[in-house]
């Protein structure tokens, strides 16, 4: 099944001639499909959904969580596998991981925008919600051990199920896409506590790190945007950090750590939100970063995304953050 990057600018079928493009780039990026995936179909009311799994974990007791890694927009499975490592590192760290796709390329995230309103057709609550049924179903993995993680609009998507109790979720991370702020108007506060990490560029060309209109991808559109809301407007990352805070019990401020430059140039201030047997809500702010995955390869040219951090290993952020949460409160 053919795939594209993990955020697809065009939102439209590619010709032969960009086919070969995105090949090339793919191939120059490490973004090839990973060979170890396996492609499964369910059907969800009139519409058939895919959804890719990795190898399942060795050595693990009893039902294992479950972790779903939601792409951007104009994304598929594949691509978000391959830009994060998850379907290797998520196995090894005792996850059932599991790469849904989107209808049409695209999250039906709830927000209230004309530029989306295409997207409202489509039932993605109850699509991810029987995937989690069909994981559980043979005994592999915990219906209520729900991990997600998510990039652009497949992190928007995560914080809306997770905000509004739609999934059992115990875990969230959210790169490049803190919330939007239809979903936080009708739930100001998350329906219940979660492990948070968010990872959020000050230079992000779509989400705009303190919340305001969400742009397309380009420096050519992105001058059109100011002031534009036709895709919905996000909120700012610090704001849905002190969200799940409250939602957690944590009424202290975060501690905060700033990070010396890393080799690429960016430096990140790490933020924290933790209190005792309480889960951490902890907030990567990267100095002049751009709409990506932290440690991941570049999916476009910068001039689309702005700076990439390759220095900052999200996938293993996350990953240890959600190991702890399995392991009990501290």
């Amino acid at each position: 099944m053919p795939y594209r990057f993990a955020v697809e600018p065009w939102g439209r079928a590619p010709g032969p001639l960009r086919r070969r493009l995105e090949e090339r780039f793919r191939q120059r990026h490490g973004l090839d499909a990973p060979s170890d995936l396996s492609v499964h179909e369910l059907t969800v009311g009139p519409v058939a959904r895919t959804y890719w799994t990795a190898p399942p974990p060795d050595g693990v007791k009893g039902p294992a969580p479950v972790l779903l890694v939601l792409h951007g927009a104009g994304g598929q499975g594949p691509g978000m596998a391959a830009m994060t490592g998850l379907h290797c590192r998520g196995p090894a760290a005792g996850f059932i991981t599991v790469f849904p796709d989107g209808h049409g390329r695209v999250w039906n995230d709830a927000r209230d925008a004309p530029g989306v309103r295409r997207r409202r057709s489509i039932d993605d609550v109850a699509f991810l919600q029987a995937l989690v049924r069909t994981l559980a179903s043979d005994g592999a993995a915990r219906a209520d051990g729900v991990y997600l993680a998510g990039m652009s609009n497949g992190a928007l998507m995560a914080e809306h199920l997770a905000r509004h109790g739609l999934l059992p979720v115990t875990g969230i991370a959210l790169v490049a896409g803190p919330g939007t702020q239809t979903s936080r108007r009708s739930m100001p506060r998350p329906a219940r506590g979660a492990s948070v990490a968010l990872f959020a560029g000050t230079h992000d060309p779509l989400m705009p790190y303190g919340g305001g209109p969400i742009g397309p991808i380009g420096r050519i559109v992105q001058r059109r945007r100011r002031g534009n809301t036709d895709r919905g407007l996000a909120v700012g990352a610090e704001d849905v950090a002190r969200d799940w805070a409250a939602a957690n019990g944590i009424d202290v401020p975060p501690s905060i750590e700033s990070w010396p430059g890393t080799p690429d140039g960016l430096r990140v201030i790490r933020m924290e939100w933790r209190a005792a047997g309480r889960p951490p809500v902890v907030l990567y702010r990267i100095e002049g970063g751009g709409h990506a995955w932290p440690g991941g390869p570049p999916y476009l040219p910068e001039r689309f995304i702005g700076p990439v951090t390759r220095s900052l290993d999200a996938s293993g952020i996350l990953l240890e953050q959600f190991r702890a949460q399995e392991a009990g409160p501290s």
